[in-house]
């Protein structure tokens, strides 16, 4: 059955009314007589919950309040009648002046509210057959343009409301970048001199320790270690969200940085017994102008996230592939991968997914949104393939994820010049 009119006769199949009205109470009255009539009724709450239910749902006739928490009646019998220009569209109002301006914004009729119950059905079945009521031609321009001004006022007074809200958003963002900034500088204090001494305690220097001892110095100084990678994510993360970081570069070496990150990283890769396999290493053959300590923590949380989310036992695989033009780093896991329609999200701050397999709990959901702040930071760009498109040449299979970013140089200032002065 199409939207219009309806047949009704003895072997008709059953009119489908779409009751839009805030209050449960008139909903369940109205669903309450029509179904008792032979009527199938579905219900929506608020106008944009009906007017999508409508345009999904095809129903034969929408009864909608005249006020609705959201928009107004009008507004959705307006939208409708545009959309879905057969559909009969009948309004619940008060006699009078709300009458009117239904008519006047589309709706086929009204019933009068509050409704007469128990002559609903036979009313909706007028509506269902062609009925329609109408204006006089003077009076329906002049209710036509006092809606047309209702809505530019509606539209007026949620501009101002949307300006408002986007203004107290701005203030939560600057006083949660705010925030971050003073949480990792006062964790970040006490930790610097736990480290100390936890250092000094493993060289002995304050007494010979036996080997339960030393295993247990070892296992602090691997938590106070994870502690500081988090809390320089945290520290960096508020400093990129202002927009006010300023890339430090140097003439640097990438596989030098790479080496020295895999170094950082053994003793988390040694906890699960997995192997940080490289390829594509050759150190010396160019040096690049980066950031070389953003570069680093780049290429460091996303092979701790590898880390992270590998099986015990498992290989880890780092690609580093360069010219003087550009660097394309990649790392190759054996977990669990992720999920299509994660892939994206996942570098999102403070976003978690549960991966399979991985042994892990969630972290602070920051490695992964960092290191696409720094990569963009340098102009790159950063991603994740699940499972990888194509094997690196390794003998092993990377069947879970392929997590890689690119940069180019920066500039230095003596090309910067001469590229001003060809123009």
């Amino acid at each position: 059955m199409g939207n219009g009119v309806s047949s009704v006769g003895p072997a008709a199949v059953a009119p489908r009314v779409l009751c839009i009205a805030a209050q449960g109470e008139v909903r369940g009255l109205v669903r309450q007589v029509l179904e008792r009539d032979g009527f199938v009724v579905t219900e929506a709450a608020t106008g944009l919950d009906g007017v999508a239910a409508a345009e999904r749902g095809a129903p034969d006739l929408v009864l909608v309040d005249f006020h609705l928490p959201d928009i107004e009646g009008t507004a959705v019998a307006t939208h409708l009648r545009r959309t879905l220009s057969a559909l009969p569209i009948v309004a619940l109002a008060e006699p009078g002046h709300q009458h009117k301006m239904a008519i006047s914004a589309g709706c086929n009729g009204v019933v009068d509210a509050p409704a007469d119950y128990d002559r609903l059905p036979a009313h909706l079945r007028e509506y269902l057959n062609g009925k329609r009521e109408k204006l006089r031609s003077g009076e329906e321009a002049r209710l036509l343009k006092e809606y047309s001004t209702s809505l530019v006022s509606t539209l007026e007074g949620k501009v101002a409301e949307l300006t408002t809200a986007n203004q107290r958003l701005k203030a939560i963002d600057r006083f949660k970048t705010e925030f971050l900034q003073s949480i990792a500088h006062e964790l970040a204090s006490p930790l610097t001199p736990i480290a100390g001494y936890l250092k000094i305690m493993q060289s002995q220097r304050l007494g010979e320790l036996n080997p339960r001892q030393t295993q247990v110095v070892e296992a602090m100084l691997q938590s106070a270690d994870r502690l500081a990678r988090t809390i320089d994510n945290l520290a960096d993360f508020a400093a990129l969200e202002t927009g006010e970081y300023r890339l430090q570069p140097v003439d640097a070496d990438p596989v030098v940085l790479l080496h020295d990150v895999i170094a950082q990283k053994h003793a988390l890769a040694r906890t699960k017994r997995i192997q940080v396999r490289t390829v594509g290493l050759r150190q010396g053959e160019v040096s690049l102008r980066l950031d070389a300590r953003r570069v680093q923590q780049a290429m460091g949380n996303l092979i701790e996230n590898a880390i992270k989310y590998s099986p015990a036992g498992s290989d880890v695989l780092v690609e580093l592939l360069y010219t003087a033009e550009r660097l394309r780093f990649a790392v190759y896991d054996q977990g669990a991968g992720v999920p299509r329609d994660e892939q994206q999200r996942i570098f999102e701050p403070f976003h978690h997914i549960e991966r399979a397999g991985s042994g892990e709990a969630g972290g602070a959901g920051l490695g992964l949104a960092v290191a696409r702040k720094l990569v963009e930071a340098h102009g790159g760009t950063i991603n994740v393939e699940s499972p990888p498109k194509s094997q690196p040449e390794h003998g092993r299979h990377f069947a879970g994820s392929r997590f890689w970013f690119e940069v180019t140089p920066v500039p230095t200032p003596t090309d910067v010049a001469a590229d001003s002065s060809a123009r």
